[in-house]
């Protein structure tokens, strides 16, 4: 008798245990650390390709930036409900020397978004384009000197609860961020280097 009175707890205490576990895992659906992004054109960490690298000749030195200045496809899932916008954002913390730079911002991209073409951000589309810095670009991609250490970039995407019309066209990165404080809902990431070897030819994965 006292055997199965105890079973009878033992059971009931399990049960208890998974429906806190199933209610937690209702709430969980809509938690901010499951936002995530990724890129189908790179691996996270792994190289970016010339296509995404500048045109033209570098400000920095008399090298030229062997590249399309083409920006890379961004997807993403898992944005909270209450989501309004995505914004993206590119840096290079390697730039400047340690002080870092911005290469890329977007911005009012809409909340049934789940990310953004390769090269979307030379056509006019479902964004407001920022200024990067450089010519008051919305994208510019690396201009890596040949022969010389990888720079590392970080893309944050940003989800929001500013609906779209919001923010105006042209704000750098740090009147971005101004403007974001207290609408930030989740943010994911995902990182990728750029490199050029001394012929100046961009470097693959492969080469690691």
């Amino acid at each position: 008798m006292q055997r199965n009175r105890n079973l009878r707890r033992l059971l009931y205490g399990g049960l208890v245990i998974l429906g806190c576990l199933g209610t937690g895992a209702v709430h969980a659906v809509d938690h901010p650390d499951l936002f995530r992004a990724w890129s189908p054109d790179f691996s996270d960490d792994g190289f970016l390709s010339a296509d995404n690298a500048a045109g033209g000749s570098s400000p920095r030195g008399p090298w030229q930036c062997g590249g399309k200045n083409i920006s890379p496809a961004l997807s993403w899932s898992g944005a909270p409900a209450n989501t309004k916008s995505f914004a993206i954002v590119m840096d290079d913390p390697d730039a400047a020397m340690g002080r870092g730079g911005n290469h890329w911002i977007i911005y009012d991209i809409p909340p049934t978004a789940s990310g953004i073409a390769h090269g979307a951000t030379a056509q006019s589309g479902s964004y407001v384009p920022g200024n990067s810095g450089i010519n008051k670009l919305a994208y510019h991609g690396p201009c890596a000197e040949p022969g010389a250490k990888p720079h590392h970039f970080l893309f944050m995407v940003y989800a929001l609860d500013i609906p779209p019309g919001t923010l105006p066209a042209g704000l750098t990165k740090p009147d971005f961020i101004k403007r974001i404080q207290g609408h930030n809902v989740a943010e994911a990431s995902v990182s990728a280097r750029y490199q050029r070897a001394a012929d100046g030819a961009a470097m693959h994965d492969k080469d690691r």
